[in-house]
């Protein structure tokens, strides 16, 4: 899960009014009911409304003294010899979200001298805040820090703004009117998890269904509850994607679009409630795949991972059977229907990706061509002393 991941970044994004904000504070509400040693800090950006009409904004500090501090207003309530920047239709007081970053960092500092973990939130990173260079140099040092970071975070036209929505190894969810009560279920699981989620990639013939049986096999005669999965499922969509695969009759989009629409139904239906029961997960191939395959086939991977971390939760172990692409062929030589990705080249490509997005993961790579015998083995050593 998030928590235990080497990722320690999560950005909550999508257009105005989709529920960034109210997502964020039921995350900080979640978060400080749980039995964690974090101390948190930070601010969510409320509306000012006066006889039902908004007229601006303020910031609501994350602490015991629940000070709130102006942050715009609407540029028709400020006197014109006041010369301040502007958004939209919106003065900005920017020496006041420099005043609460000052209050931030003193708050960091002390967090540091009791040796205690900060974890920050940030309602929001947007076009408001970034005229606020104060603001801008803080969000840098939490970027290059290994500091817990839960932000909301806008749109627009600049480097920074930009550059965020591209931070390697973030944990990005895309908020929307239609999944944000689906998003609670979702993100919960990465703060707290009672089962555990191992997933199986490789390239096809890498053995990857066989080791997931045994693994599987062998943590039901440790009597630990797991189910074993697999990616196309057998749900309603699931059933459509693998003859689309072997006629090639889908393009890359229609078929990246089956996969996410599948992803959806195995999360909702099998991932969530098998981990909220405390159930271990083995699964055979997830969205991993997704990426490297249809990546491999164009599409960009940044935009592929995004889509599918809104819906799908971080696998608590990746374990990657490495295979060079030729001596997989010679695996999978004798299958009936070979599908159409089947060659030298585009898994080799494949495998680029795989090793370029392996980093975001905790991951176990192991040596295909090693005896079931020793995967096996290997497997449940580390499973033993590291998850």
């Amino acid at each position: 899960m998030f928590l235990n991941s080497p990722r320690r970044k999560l950005f909550l994004y999508g257009t105005p009014a989709s529920g960034k904000t109210t997502l964020l504070e039921f995350l900080y509400l979640y978060l400080k009911g749980l039995p964690y040693s974090y101390r948190y800090l930070g601010f969510l950006t409320k509306e000012v409304r006066v006889e039902g009409k908004r007229v601006g904004f303020e910031l609501c500090l994350l602490n015991e003294s629940n000070l709130k501090i102006p942050l715009a207003a609407k540029k028709n309530k400020i006197e014109k010899k006041q010369k301040l920047p502007t958004v939209g239709s919106y003065v900005v007081w920017t020496e006041n979200l420099s005043q609460v970053v000052s209050l931030l960092e003193k708050e960091l500092e002390n967090i540091s001298k009791n040796h205690q973990i900060p974890f920050l939130l940030i309602d929001e990173i947007g076009k408001m805040e970034i005229l606020c260079k104060t603001f801008v140099d803080f969000i840098k040092k939490i970027l290059e820090a290994p500091i817990w970071l839960a932000s909301t975070l806008g749109y627009g036209e600049s480097s920074f703004l930009k550059s965020l929505h591209q931070f390697p190894q973030a944990l990005f969810c895309k908020v929307t009117p239609e999944n944000r009560d689906f998003l609670k279920e979702r993100l919960k699981v990465e703060f707290e998890r009672k089962g555990k989620l191992i997933v199986i990639e490789g390239i096809d013939g890498a053995g990857k269904t066989t080791l997931a049986k045994a693994l599987y096999s062998s943590l039901k005669k440790r009597a630990i509850p797991c189910l074993l999965s697999f990616e196309p499922t057998y749900g309603p969509l699931g059933k459509k994607i693998r003859p689309l695969l072997e006629n090639k009759k889908a393009s890359e989009k229609e078929l990246l679009a089956l996969f996410l629409e599948d992803r959806i139904w195995h999360v909702k239906e099998v991932i969530l409630p098998a981990l909220n029961q405390g159930k271990w997960i083995i699964l055979d191939r997830y969205y991993l795949s997704t990426v490297a395959y249809q990546g491999a086939q164009g599409l960009k991977v940044e935009e592929i991972l995004k889509e599918n971390e809104t819906i799908a939760p971080l696998p608590d172990l990746v374990i990657f059977l490495k295979i060079s692409p030729e001596k997989a062929i010679s695996r999978i030589k004798d299958r009936k229907n070979l599908i159409f990705f089947e060659n030298s080249l585009f898994l080799e490509r494949v495998s680029q990706i795989y090793q370029a997005i392996l980093s975001y993961f905790n991951f176990l790579e192991l040596e295909a061509t090693l005896s079931l015998e020793t995967l096996l083995k290997i497997t449940l050593n580390f499973l033993d002393k590291d998850l």
